[in-house]
């Protein structure tokens, strides 16, 4: 057996092996009836699916939860061989001088998830070439840094690596490597156990009184709770991957400094900072700009995506012709298809101009701004809030809508006194949501409202270019400012925590006004 099996494989052999566990149970279910199938409990096929599920669930199952640990496991293990005493994870004393004891901790907590990422990375990237047919694992084994270009060769072979690659980062990487594979190997060689095992036990069972329909639905239900386990745990791990670097940041910075102040302006971006006492740069941190600009491009996406998509729907339900709502409704579903990418560049070459050309370069500087980002972010909202609401809409009884008629009001009357009220929750709850979607928003941000690596206090002209928050995250992620030091990086984890908050308090705000205030009709 190889070192490695590819998962891809693992796959096809278990989904193979429950349709022949499905044909080979349905068979074996019709040689014990003995022809006579009213004398089996279950018919023959739920038997048959009994064991194509008794095959296939547990071992993806394992795949899943093995796949999450072995990560966990990794992580683990690559911090457990790092050497101490590795130059990378050393602060040099120009840098820890006059800093007190906690931002040094927090500096070499940064350093040394730096490093780690970094041997994740030249794994990925020897993995990237041995696959690649460029060498063996012997090959790799005998690799020195001070050997052969080792960095020049991986990125011939277009893999991507840190700045610099030393001797014990190579070290690391391999160990780390034989690490994942052999958990890897183990897992697969488990599932495909588990999967025989399954697949031998479910024939076992079959006899005429064995309850398969009964076993099917288990298996089922079981697999179900796994899957909303899933999206739980999903949930829990990106919040506790955001979580620790932001208590870190806010050890070092102050929660109060950073969720109230007006100013942002990261060391890294020396233009115009004042100079501390030792002659270095000093970071401000302050969220309240940059919240300030994303909740002010939402207002202004919801200004045009409310009118617009709510007309929309109440045209669609109420007023349109079955042959223009054929055509209107999957016109909206194209719109709501774009890629937001695609939005922003709209944005940038298209409206950003327009709009500049039709207010003028005195009041609108630059074709990046609120207004700009809004009204195309806004556009992006509307197939949401149309088919939300036009769903909410068509939920109402058609016996309000005849009974209004009937006591003589006018459509236009049904459905302002009538149809609105009644569907006024469900349409509340899907603003509410289209106001999360637009804060959340970067692609159209990023391109349409300006790209100001530092700002001071609110900008009131809508005219005017912001910054949002995940601007701020994409710039700094993808390597903006490599001069960052360590608590201008963690302010990003910061603010995506922050960010996090906001977003889910609006849907649970409108999952509340919804719940709260949905009529039940009858």
């Amino acid at each position: 057996m190889p070192l490695t099996i590819s998962i891809s494989i693992i796959l096809i052999f278990i989904a193979v092996l429950a349709a022949v566990g499905f044909v080979l149970g349905r068979a074996r279910a019709l040689s014990v009836a003995k022809g006579t199938e009213s004398s089996l409990h279950s018919l023959p096929k739920q038997h048959g699916w009994h064991v194509a599920l008794s095959t296939a669930v547990p071992a993806f199952i394992l795949i899943a939860l093995w796949s999450i640990g072995s990560g966990i496991a990794s992580n683990i293990y690559t911090n457990s061989i790092i050497d101490p005493t590795a130059p990378e994870l050393q602060l040099p004393a120009s840098v820890t001088d006059g800093l007190p004891e906690a931002e040094i901790e927090v500096r070499l907590a940064a350093q040394r998830d730096l490093f780690v990422a970094s041997i994740k990375g030249l794994k990925a990237a020897i993995d990237g070439y041995i696959a690649n047919g460029n060498a063996t694992l012997a090959d790799i084994e005998r690799w020195r840094v001070d050997f052969a270009p080792l960095e020049a060769r991986l990125r011939e072979d277009g893999q991507i690596i840190a700045a610099s690659v030393s001797q014990k980062m190579l070290d690391a990487a391999l160990r780390l490597r034989s690490f994942d594979a052999a958990v890897a190997l183990t897992g697969r060689i488990a599932a495909i156990v588990l999967s025989i095992a399954g697949f031998l036990a479910g024939l076992k069972l079959i006899t005429r009184d064995f309850r398969a329909r009964i076993s099917v639905e288990r298996w089922l239900i079981a697999f179900l709770i796994f899957a909303s386990t899933i999206a739980v745990m999903t949930t829990v791990g990106i919040l506790s991957a955001i979580t620790f670097p932001t208590l870190a940041f806010f050890k070092e910075y102050g929660f109060f400094n950073f969720l109230f102040g007006m100013e942002w302006a990261p060391a890294g971006d020396v233009a115009g900072r004042p100079e501390g006492a030792d002659g270095s740069y000093i970071s401000a941190l302050g969220f309240m700009p940059l919240i300030w600009g994303t909740l002010y491009i939402a207002f202004v996406a919801l200004l045009v995506a409310v009118p617009l998509g709510l007309s929309a729907a109440i045209y669609l339900s109420e007023f349109a012709p079955s042959h223009a709502r054929a055509l209107v409704k999957p016109a909206l579903e194209i719109l709501a298809g774009i890629p937001t990418i695609v939005y922003g560049i709209f944005a940038l070459v298209t409206v950003g101009p327009f709009l500049q050309a039709v207010v003028g370069t005195t009041i609108m500087p630059n074709t990046v701004s609120v207004v700009t980002a809004g009204v195309v972010m806004g556009m992006m909202l509307v197939p949401f809030v149309s088919s939300l609401s036009d769903d909410v809409i068509n939920a109402v009884p058609q016996a309000m809508r005849d009974g209004s008629l009937g006591l003589g009001a006018t459509p236009a009357e049904t459905v302002t006194k009538v149809i609105l009220p009644a569907a006024l929750p469900g349409i509340v709850g899907a603003i509410v949501l289209a106001a999360s979607r637009a804060i959340g928003e970067t692609m159209i941000v990023v391109l349409a409202a300006g790209a100001l690596s530092s700002v001071t206090g609110l900008e009131a002209n809508p005219f005017g270019a912001v910054v949002t928050v995940t601007t701020r995250i994409v710039a700094v992620l993808l390597g903006e400012g490599s001069g960052f030091d360590s608590i201008d990086v963690l302010a990003v984890f910061a603010l995506a925590f922050t960010l996090f908050f906001v977003t889910l308090g609006l849907n649970l705000l409108a999952q509340r006004i919804v719940a709260k205030y949905r009529e039940q009709y009858d």
